[in-house]
C-alpha cells in the first residue's frame, strides 16, 4: 500500500525523495541507511540539532511526572513555571514580563492581533510586504512572501494593510493614506523576514516604528518565530537593532523541535483582555515546557550564540568569492544565497538543491518564486559540518553554473 498518497499534494515536499527514519545532532539518516547533513534542521526549528542528549533526558524524565495539564484549567504546573523563569531572563527587556503559550508561529500571530485589537480598541493591523507570519486564516491575513500559501483562500480578515518597503516615506503614507493610526492597532514585521528572503530589517527604520507606535497608541509586534531564539547571534534579533516590542512572538527553535509557541508582552498589555480571551487546549504542554528549558540551558551552557556567529560568518567568507554568487545574507546562522540567475532563471535553485541532496546536503529555498537558498542549520553546527556545505556548494557552481 502506498500510504504516501494518502496525504494532500498541495503540500509542498522539497525532499520528499528521502524517508528518514532516524537522525542526530545535524544529520538524518533514511530509510535507505543514507545519511545526510540536514541544514534545514526542521525548518529552523532543531535549533540544537536532531535529539540532543539533554533534550532527550529532560523530556523523558517529564513523561513519567506528567504529560499534559490546560492552563487553561490550572493557570501553570512545575515544569511550565520553570521554563517561563528561564524563558523571562532572556527577554529583550524586564518590561517584558508576561506569557501566553501556544502550539505555533501562526497561532502566536493570531493571538498578538486579537491582543492589540483589544488593548487598543482599534481594528487595523499593518503588516510587511514579503513578510511570513503563519498559515492560519489570521496568520495568511497579515502574509505575503507568495502567492501560493493564500491562492484562492480569499476572503481573509479585513482590516489588514501592507507596507511595500522598508522606508519612512511608504509607511508615512501609508498611515496618511490607507489606514489612519486612529484605527491601527499595531504594526507586525519580521525583524529579519524569512521565507521573503532573508531580508533583515534596518535599525534606523524599526526604530522609526517603535517611535511611531509610541505617538499613536499602536503597539509594535516584532515576529521572531524564525530568526528569535539565538537564530541570528543574540536571543532576539530586536536586540541587535536595540528596539523592545510591545509584544514578541517566538516558536521554532525555542523548544528544539517540540510544538512550543507563545507571545509575550507587558503585564499591562496582556491584562487588558476580559477573562476567556485567552485559551486553547495543548498551549504550554508539559513535554514541550520540558523541551523548552532543556534548549535555553544548552544554548547558554554550550555558548551556541557565539558560535552562531561565528560560523555563520565562517559559511559566508567560504562562499563570498564565488561568482555565481550575487548576495549572500546572512545574520548568524539564518542565511540566503542569491544568484546571478535567481531572477532570470529561478528554476535553476531546485537543481542546486538537487545536486547538494545528491551529496548527501539538505537545504531550503526562499523567495516568492524559491529563487533563493536558504539554510537555517543547528546553531551547535561544526566548522568540519560547515565545511562540507562551503566545500560541495562551491563545487557544483563551479562545475556547472560558472
Amino acid at each position: 500500500m502506498n500510504i504516501l498518497k494518502h496525504f494532500p499534494s498541495g503540500l509542498s515536499k522539497l525532499h520528499n525523495q528521502i524517508l528518514p527514519v532516524k537522525a542526530i545532532g545535524s544529520y538524518i539518516i533514511d530509510n535507505k541507511n543514507r545519511k545526510y547533513l540536514d541544514l534545514t534542521s526542521g525548518i529552523g526549528a532543531l535549533s540544537t540539532g536532531h535529539s540532543h542528549n539533554h533534550v532527550v533526558k529532560t523530556v523523558k524524565s517529564q513523561i513519567e511526572k506528567y504529560i499534559h495539564l490546560p492552563q487553561q484549567l490550572f493557570q501553570s504546573h512545575p515544569i511550565q513555571i520553570k521554563f517561563t523563569e528561564k524563558l523571562l531572563t532572556i527577554m529583550p527587556s524586564k518590561v517584558i514580563d508576561n506569557v501566553f503559550y501556544v502550539n505555533s508561529g501562526s497561532e502566536a500571530t493570531d493571538a498578538a492581533i486579537k491582543v492589540a485589537r483589544r488593548y487598543t480598541e482599534k481594528t487595523n493591523i499593518i503588516s510587511f510586504q514579503k513578510g511570513f507570519h503563519g498559515r492560519t486564516l489570521g496568520a495568511l491575513s497579515i502574509t505575503s512572501s507568495n502567492h501560493a500559501c493564500k491562492f484562492k483562500s480569499q476572503p481573509l480578515i479585513p482590516g489588514i494593510f501592507f507596507c511595500k518597503d522598508f522606508t519612512k516615506e511608504s509607511i508615512n503614507e501609508l498611515l496618511e493614506y490607507q489606514s489612519s493610526p486612529d484605527e491601527t492597532a499595531g504594526i507586525i514585521i519580521e525583524p529579519v523576514q524569512g521565507e521573503g528572503g532573508i531580508h533583515s530589517v534596518p535599525k534606523e527604520f524599526l526604530n522609526y516604528l517603535r517611535k511611531i507606535c509610541d505617538e499613536n497608541n499602536m503597539l509594535l509586534i516584532c515576529d521572531e518565530v524564525q530568526c528569535g531564539s539565538g537564530r541570528t547571534g543574540s536571543w532576539w534579533n530586536c536586540e541587535q537593532k536595540d528596539v523592545i516590542p510591545d509584544i514578541l512572538t517566538f516558536g521554532k527553535g525555542i523548544a528544539s523541535g517540540y510544538p512550543l509557541a507563545g507571545i509575550a508582552s507587558t503585564s499591562e498589555i496582556m491584562n487588558k483582555p476580559n477573562k476567556g480571551f485567552f485559551g486553547g487546549t495543548y498551549g504550554g504542554n508539559a513535554i514541550v515546557c520540558a523541551a523548552g528549558s532543556a534548549t535555553i540551558d544548552i544554548i547558554k551552557d554550550e555558548n551556541l550564540l557565539k558560535n552562531t556567529i561565528e560560523i555563520g560568518s565562517y559559511i559566508k567568507k567560504g562562499l563570498e568569492k564565488n561568482k555565481v554568487i550575487k548576495e549572500i545574507r546572512q545574520y548568524g546562522l539564518m542565511i540566503a544565497f542569491e544568484f546571478t540567475f535567481s531572477k532570470s532563471n529561478p528554476e535553476l535553485i531546485l537543481e542546486i538543491i538537487s545536486k547538494l541532496r545528491e551529496l548527501n546536503i539538505l537545504v531550503l529555498s526562499c523567495g516568492n518564486k524559491n529563487q533563493y537558498i536558504r539554510i537555517l542549520p543547528p546553531l551547535n553546527l561544526s566548522i568540519n559540518e560547515a565545511d562540507i556545505f562551503i566545500i560541495n556548494l562551491n563545487k557544483i557552481l563551479n562545475k556547472y553554473y560558472s
